[in-house]
């Protein structure tokens, strides 16, 4: 079968890194694979292409209102001929589903990547599109239970495969007395790195330091309070990397203070590398952290919940974090590996066909 697995970009973020780990076993995949994106490329463009996949770049406005994406994505449709349209992200979602219907696609399955925040009238628009489609894949099972609370699907229409995540290749651990707490992800609002800046800022301990690791839309926002926080000393940005385990591998907590997740597949790769992890409780991330078991939580909408907890894991020994570091890894090492998704997601589409 031919797969045409659409996005809205093939930069940096979380579906391109789903993307990236599906493909770093190429020979264990048994359909024929084509990616697109309705936006611009970027990182994982290259990277797919690199691997041997045939990638088409739109370069268009992906606004879910500029319609004519919907005829540009028909065109693409008809010229790769797929037996099934895989669509992932709102505004790939969106006008794949109707490019795919008008063009006759055999097979449309859509993809939840995150916890939709949709108007009254965006859930009826895709209560009607997601009507269209055989499956819609949840990254979690809290991003099943929000479409179905939102009535944009029905139970029967969802189906939970957890995202791939690479092993990262881990770096040896740089020798230091500091404290090192590292971020890793894009730079953006929901991502809520401006608290996570603020409850630094408040701690009383002089040996404690944070690195930002990614970009996006909030840096120079960020880099600013950084300033105001005078703090300037104890925070480095490292801007976008493609290779984040260079910098996690010398952590000694890692922190996703996110507003909403998906998934969270930064934390699983932090997991992946023994580091311990302080996340939101937010989406699907409850589904493999367990709060002082395997990680800890607070709630992104309490700062004061974040200092604490932080100002806690400052307290324990270094054998403690570490204890909590190797259950972490324990618990997630063989739930989201790349073999169980390819096996996952090609029994799918084997048995819509």
């Amino acid at each position: 079968m031919k797969i045409l697995r659409l996005t809205t970009l093939l930069d940096f973020g979380g579906q391109e890194k789903q993307y990236i780990s599906f493909t770093e076993k190429a020979e264990l995949l048994k359909n024929e694979y084509v990616f697109a994106a309705i936006g611009y490329g970027g990182n994982a463009e290259k990277i797919l292409k690199e691997r041997g996949f045939e990638v088409y770049i739109l370069n268009r406005n992906f606004s879910i209102k500029n319609l004519s994406n919907i005829w540009a994505v028909y065109k693409l449709i008809k010229k790769i001929k797929p037996d099934v349209l895989h669509t992932a992200a709102a505004e790939a979602n969106f006008h794949g589903i109707i490019a795919a219907k008008l063009a006759g696609v055999k097979t449309i399955i859509s993809e939840e990547i995150g916890i939709p925040n949709h108007s009254s009238i965006v859930k009826k628009i895709f209560r009607q599109l997601y009507k269209w489609v055989d499956e819609v894949i949840c990254v979690s099972q809290a991003v099943k239970s929000h479409l179905i609370q939102i009535g944009e699907i029905k139970d029967h229409k969802g189906m939970v495969i957890y995202n791939p995540v690479s092993i990262s290749q881990k770096f040896e651990k740089e020798k230091s007395s500091l404290f090192l707490i590292v971020y890793v992800g894009r730079l953006e609002v929901v991502k809520n790195v401006k608290t996570l800046v603020d409850a630094f800022s408040q701690l009383p301990h002089p040996n404690v330091r944070l690195k930002i690791v990614g970009d996006g839309r909030e840096r120079e926002e960020l880099e600013n309070r950084v300033t105001e926080k005078n703090v300037s000393d104890k925070v480095e940005f490292i801007g976008f990397s493609d290779k984040p385990s260079q910098h996690l591998s010398s952590a000694d907590l890692f922190v996703l203070p996110s507003f909403s997740e998906g998934f969270g597949i930064a934390a699983v790769e932090a997991m992946f590398l023994k580091i311990p992890v302080l996340c939101s409780n937010v989406g699907g991330i409850p589904e493999f952290i367990k709060d002082e078991e395997n990680g800890w939580l607070f709630n992104p909408l309490k700062p004061e919940e974040l200092i604490l907890k932080l100002q806690m894991i400052l307290a324990l020994s270094e054998e403690q974090r570490k204890k909590i570091g190797e259950q972490g890894f324990q618990d997630v090492i063989d739930k989201f590996t790349v073999e169980r998704y390819i096996h996952h997601l090609e029994s799918l589409y084997a048995s819509e066909n």
